[in-house]
């Protein structure tokens, strides 16, 4: 049976310290990009917890709002605009190819799978080069839900036609590796810095310093190293 891993895309594939000018031109602060995807992960899981579902990218917008009111300023269409065209420019991390192309050598199906509409998700993989490195694209939106509900990744493994329990989450989210447990899948989390830490209460199978090693330890895990 092929082995399936589901890669999550916004900080595990691609790099959005690109953003970090950008955003400190935009807020006079070089922590506000952290600050500003942080609070588009609140208002996306605020959202889904009262019921009231809205787009990824919309919720990354309200979130640009709210940084401004925090540092006093107020952001124009075009400014918008600026952040909305750079989140689609973003390189991959420098692990990503190399660990990419090692998991397809061991006959590994790699999925993108992202919190972000299908197409936005084609474009950032196209300008990252690696659009030959997905076998496909999965979209949390198909659930009308975002990730971490259970209904996404449920969702996911039935556009697969997998059963849950034959596939991996790789994400350097520890809310992301919870929420895929919960629905029935393994998880891999990819800890290249030490704030990505696991959640003991939801402890992955798998940890990993780089994405070639966290498929080596996928590969293990599952008797195929």
């Amino acid at each position: 049976m092929t082995l399936t891993c589901l890669f999550d895309i916004n900080e595990t594939v691609l790099d959005l310290s690109a953003l970090d000018s950008l955003f400190t031109d935009l807020f006079g602060d070089p922590q506000s990009r952290t600050l500003w995807f942080a609070q588009t992960l609140q208002n996306a899981m605020s959202a889904e917890l009262c019921g009231r579902h809205a787009p990824f990218e919309a919720q990354g917008q309200a979130a640009l709002e709210m940084i401004g009111a925090r540092f006093g300023r107020t952001l124009t269409a075009a400014d918008r605009q600026r952040v909305a065209d750079a989140l689609k420019r973003l390189p991959a991390h420098a692990d990503v190819r190399a660990g990419l192309d090692f998991a397809r050598a061991q006959g590994v199906r790699c999925i993108a799978f992202s919190n972000n509409a299908r197409a936005a998700t084609r474009a950032q993989l196209e300008y990252a080069g690696l659009s030959d490195a997905f076998a496909d694209i999965l979209s949390a939106e198909d659930a009308g839900a975002s990730k971490p509900v259970t209904a996404t990744y449920r969702q996911a493994a039935s556009s697969l036609g997998q059963p849950a329990e034959d596939l991996w989450l790789i994400a350097v989210h520890a809310w992301d590796i919870a929420g895929a447990q919960a629905a029935g899948f393994k998880g891999a989390l990819l800890q290249r810095r030490p704030d990505q830490a696991a959640n003991p209460l939801a402890p992955p199978q798998v940890t990993a310093g780089t994405l070639q090693e966290a498929v080596a330890r996928i590969l293990a895990h599952e008797g195929r190293g």
